[in-house]
């Protein structure tokens, strides 16, 4: 099954990677905009379409994180959720809006999340999970052969009952 859309919840994904983790501590902005990066070179292997969401900012906070030092990639969408909405919330809203929420895979630890985008037709898989496929999936790759467009389905069985 092919995807189209790779939803991920950015600040759940950047707990999950030790390095990331670590340099939240002292650069968070710079710890999202290396997380950012990171999916360059995935677009169109994973999916068409990527599409990172972070907590935006409460009232009365200053806007959050501008990426003047690293731009969005090419094809990595970044949003940040406006301050009425939680980034959960945004990425529930983004899945139960689409036209082919069946086409789309979200990434996120968070169960409750998970179970909601699951309900309205989505994929979904936990942080873990997504790491472990994306590392097997860089070591499974032989340098000799030629590079191939693979897709989310590639890596993730569709869930039972659905092709």
């Amino acid at each position: 099954m092919h995807f189209t859309w790779l939803i991920i919840d950015g600040n759940n994904l950047l707990h999950q990677i030790p390095e990331l983790r670590d340099q939240v501590r002292q650069d968070f902005d710079g710890a999202r905009a290396a997380l950012v990066r990171q999916f360059e070179p995935l677009v169109g292997s994973l999916a068409d379409r990527i599409t990172i969401v972070f907590d935006g900012r409460l009232p009365g906070q200053t806007p959050p994180l501008q990426f003047d030092r690293t731009p969005a990639p090419a094809g990595v969408e970044i949003i940040f959720s406006p301050s009425h909405l939680t980034a959960d919330s945004l990425i529930e809203r983004l899945v139960v809006e689409s036209e082919n929420p069946d086409k789309i895979a979200v990434v996120s630890s968070d169960l409750a999340e998970r179970h909601t985008v699951e309900a309205a037709g989505a994929y979904t898989l936990s942080c873990r999970t997504f790491l472990e496929s994306l590392a097997r999936m860089r070591t499974d790759r032989a340098p000799s052969l030629p590079p191939q467009r693979s897709t989310l389905g590639d890596f993730f069985p569709p869930p039972s009952g659905s092709e």
